[in-house]
């Protein structure tokens, strides 16, 4: 279902397009004949008939293509937007190396009692919810006792063991509460693919990063809504109208068919958490299943604050992450280090430590920890474990001698780790370059984004100060100013003439580097642009008037023949009348595939408004046989709209020019979508969250910042 929808939509744009495509062609015929032979009005609109069929195939094939799209039932699009969370789940599973040499076992406890609400009252309230009998089905827990469990379990007992499937996951940092959602999420997809009353009947679940969210400027539907769309671009076009005025995201979360699971309450900032948690119980009444993470200490404080009223999330059960058992972290160590004595030995000093109450001992009791160390002693596939550091300098109580000293350590070397050579994976950075474009990232996070983890591509311009413009323009005036005096100076027949250009190079130049500064201008305005997938035909009032007015100067002033007229006013209002669209939903759109559609759309807007507009004026100098300058410089002003046209519909334009200027300034490395995507993907210091990276760990991004405040 989803890959036939998405290909039926795709072959009636292009159907769509081809009929449009003729129909240009022929009216740019026919004007052309008609401006060769002189033809006269009547002749000219009776020669433009034949195109009226083409143009009304295009508009009937589009607008069917469209109702089509829009009349799409929400089941149908939340089993798209299930399929696209589900590829995007197992990929990160495989690039995040989770199941690499084996998943670590996670286990949990029920949460202390003082956290959540009793137990008595859970089923209570699940029982006497509207279409229930009052009875308690056998697979209800009995007691909070009964939570308790360990890795894949975590999907049986939302669903089963806890009455109101309302669940608080509780644990300490990197305790692994994320990838534990991450698994509960796939665990729920595949119950929804998998039951036998169809998938329809149960909602989507989604991984929800609460750290971008201020309750106090949005309320928790809106922002969901609001992320929903950034990631599936889709979801923000208008829902079937039979659901209202709304888009397709606030249609799926008011129907219920999202399942929202809200990881990391503890990175919302302090002063917010009350009202956070009040606006959850608000917008996810009793009755509403939520999944709600977070870690001990920061939760405790909202339910017992110094002053004000307490806070709890509403009908809620609760686990607590256990730490690691200590002989499972040495298997796993010894395992993942590779085969042979040597290879194993290197952990014997470390094993000796685990689950004392030594620095080290107490470091190593969370997978963040466990992955750090693995990455930064141990050789991924194909490397040679010769060369590498010895874990055993983690047992050097004089060098660490604080768990937080040997938690420093790991996370300080481990970029390094992660960067140094690989036969299989080589790398164009040193760890070095690495670091330092780490530490600016997150420190741009932090003083740019407030400490928010996603790092989306399209915002990079708001690290760029907004005076760079200015200072563009000044200097291309300058320039500008200095070329035209002394174009003006050399050409000059006397002293006279070249005094006057003296005088008027500057004015020109002024004029002319304001002009040529408007794209940049427009790449660092004060919002950033979402980016685009794709074109379509978008005419607009505007445009049309633009192309009107510019028919009646043509015809009155220089008495131009009408079809010479016509001609530049279909070329103007075509070229105003190209939009951008949205991506598919059934497709998670990853950053670097959102970055490459963003791209491809900027040029072939800028290209197709600037032949739209310049094609014929440019067919018309030919005519009259005007001289090769005054083509050229039609050309270059339809290249010029084309450009600011894109860069007003597109982010890539401003991307780029972020990104030109910080690699001059040694800040990121030139390729830095490539860099990204191979810290994703082989070096495991970015994960990706819908159409955004994020570092691995809060914890990380906060260490590279403070490293960033440092140096």
């Amino acid at each position: 279902m989803m890959a036939g929808m998405g290909g039926w939509r795709g072959a009636t744009r292009r159907v769509s397009a081809v009929y449009f495509a003729l129909a240009l062609g022929g009216i740019l015929g026919a004007l052309w004949v008609a401006h060769r032979f002189h033809l006269g009005a009547a002749a000219t609109a009776a020669s433009l008939l034949p195109t009226l069929a083409p143009l009304f195939l295009s508009w009937v094939t589009f607008r069917s293509g469209a109702e089509h799209a829009a009349e799409q039932p929400l089941e149908e699009i939340a089993e798209h937007l299930a399929q696209a969370v589900r590829n995007q789940g197992e990929t990160e599973v495989l690039v995040r190396r989770v199941n690499d040499p084996y998943p670590m076992t996670v286990r949990w406890r029920a949460a202390p009692d003082d956290l959540v609400e009793s137990w008595p009252l859970l089923q209570a309230t699940a029982g006497d919810w509207p279409g229930e009998l009052g009875s308690v089905p056998e697979e209800w827990a009995n007691s909070p006792a009964e939570l308790e469990g360990s890795g894949a379990e975590i999907t049986r007992v939302f669903t089963e063991r806890v009455p109101t499937q309302r669940l608080l996951v509780l644990g300490g940092p990197g305790a692994g509460k994320t990838v534990l959602l991450s698994r509960l999420v796939l665990g729920l997809l595949h119950r929804r693919m998998t039951s036998a009353a169809g998938p329809h009947t149960s909602a989507v679940p989604v991984l929800f990063p609460l750290a971008t969210w201020n309750p106090t400027r949005q309320d928790l539907y809106a922002w969901m809504a609001e992320r929903l769309a950034s990631d599936y671009p889709t979801l923000a076009e208008p829902a079937p109208k039979r659901y209202g005025q709304i888009d397709r995201a606030r249609g799926l979360l008011g129907r219920r068919l999202i399942l929202p699971v809200l990881d990391g309450f503890d990175e919302i900032p302090t002063p917010l958490r009350a009202a956070a948690l009040s606006a959850i119980n608000e917008a996810l009444p009793m009755g509403h299943p939520v999944v709600l993470s977070s870690r001990v200490g920061e939760y405790r404080e909202v339910l017992y604050p110094h002053f004000g009223l307490p806070a709890r999330l509403a009908g809620a059960a609760g686990i607590e992450l256990r730490p690691l058992d200590a002989e499972d972290v040495a298997a796993y160590l010894r395992r993942d280090a590779g085969a042979g004595g040597y290879a194993t030995d290197r952990w014997g000093p470390v094993a000796a430590q685990l689950g004392t109450a030594t620095p080290l001992g107490e470091a190593l009791r969370t997978p963040l920890m466990l992955f750090l160390a693995r990455a930064i002693y141990n050789p991924r596939p194909g490397e040679s474990s010769h060369g590498l550091p010895s874990p055993g300098e983690l047992c050097d109580t004089s060098r660490f001698s604080t768990r937080v000293a040997v938690e420093r350590h790991l996370f300080s070397a481990f970029i390094a780790a992660a960067y140094r050579s690989h036969p299989r994976y080589p790398c164009p950075w040193t760890p070095q370059q690495a670091q330092r474009t780490f530490v600016f990232l997150a420190r741009y996070l932090h003083r740019v984004h407030n400490a928010t983890p996603d790092l989306a591509w399209w915002q990079l311009r708001r690290a760029v100060r907004r005076s760079i413009p200015a200072m563009v323009t000044q200097a291309m005036c300058l320039f500008l100013s200095v070329v035209f005096m002394a174009i003006g100076f050399i050409i000059a027949p006397d002293a006279d003439n070249r005094i006057w250009a003296l005088l008027v190079g500057p004015i020109l130049g002024v004029f002319a580097g304001i002009i040529l500064a408007v794209p940049g201008w427009l790449a660092f305005d004060e919002e950033p642009r979402r980016p685009a997938s794709g074109m379509r035909w978008a005419p607009n009032w505007p445009g049309a008037a633009l192309a009107v007015a510019t028919t009646v100067l043509l015809v009155a002033p220089a008495r131009l023949p009408l079809a010479s007229a016509a001609t530049v006013g279909l070329g103007v209002c075509i070229a105003f009348g190209l939009g951008v669209t949205s991506a598919d939903t059934a497709v998670a759109v990853g950053p670097v595939a959102l970055w490459a559609r963003d791209r491809r759309v900027f040029w072939t807007l800028t290209l197709g408004v600037a032949a739209s507009a310049g094609l014929g004026p440019w067919i018309l100098l030919v005519l009259s046989g005007a001289d090769a300058a005054g083509q050229a410089a039609v050309l270059a002003g339809a290249l010029w709209l084309g450009l600011t046209i894109a860069f007003t519909r597109t982010a890539w334009g401003s991307f780029s020019a972020a990104k030109f200027h910080l690699a001059s300034r040694h800040r990121i490395p030139r390729n830095l979508m490539a860099f990204l995507a191979d810290a994703h993907q082989h070096r495991g210091v970015l994960r990706q969250v819908g159409a955004v990276y994020q570092f691995r760990h809060i914890d990380l991004q906060r260490h590279l910042a403070r490293a960033g405040d440092d140096g």
